[in-house]
């Protein structure tokens, strides 16, 4: 079919010879930035989340959503120092909720919190030592920018009860969204902090200018 009835490739190809590398995405209508990278860690817990998750049938489906050269890196684990793009962990995100029969949204979520363990568990396994919500928070941009080659993630309308956490330069996707959430949920209750409630107020998919989300705990 010619690229008159598909505008995406053309424009794919075109960034492509720019040296900027895009994946069409049917979903939003938009291209996809693959240049926006993640490390291993978030991906390795992924990973771990859907093979306790799901069947190896249900993982094998997963895989087989990927484009073929992320399918055969992500049979293994990664180092935590190799990256893929985010657009690929969103797309092994939405799979693995859809072979596990579970909305986006909440399956999303608990690979997030399970995420957070992992991260206190390893490579931020110093940030257990912190004791509060509050002085959690104020190491979220550090943590982010060390995982993430784009975006920022800052903090503000700061008490000693609730922040407002903004993530902004970062092209999101529900997927990423619901794991931040559930991310940042768990991160707060593992200082020990009682109901912790997280709620994105904003969203980059859905138009607004970034991402948002408001925190309070007792």
């Amino acid at each position: 079919m010619s690229d008159r009835h598909h505008p995406h490739a053309s424009a794919t190809r075109s960034a492509r010879s720019a040296g900027v590398i895009l994946i069409a995405s049917e979903r939003d209508g938009m291209a996809r930035d693959e240049s926006v990278t993640v490390k291993g860690s978030p991906v390795r817990s992924l990973q771990k989340f859907i093979e306790a998750q799901l069947t190896p049938e249900q993982r094998e489906s997963v895989l087989s959503a990927l484009p073929a050269d992320y399918a055969k890196r992500l049979r293994g684990p990664l180092l935590a120092t190799e990256t893929i793009p985010v657009s690929v962990l969103n797309d092994m995100t939405e799979a693995a909720a859809k072979a596990k029969g579970e909305p986006l949204e909440a399956f999303a979520r608990r690979a997030g919190r399970d995420a957070a363990g992992d991260a206190v568990k390893g490579i931020y396994r110093f940030f257990a030592l912190v004791v509060t919500p509050t002085s959690l928070l104020s190491k979220a941009a550090q943590m982010w920018s060390g995982l993430y080659n784009r975006g920022e993630m800052r903090v503000d309308n700061q008490t000693d009860r609730s922040a407002t956490i903004k993530l902004v330069d970062f092209p999101s996707e529900p997927a990423g969204c619901a794991r931040v959430t559930g991310w940042l949920e768990r991160m707060g209750e593992l200082t020990g902090a009682k109901n912790v409630r997280v709620v994105q107020t904003q969203c980059y998919a859905k138009g607004a200018p970034h991402c948002q989300w408001t925190i309070d705990w007792q």
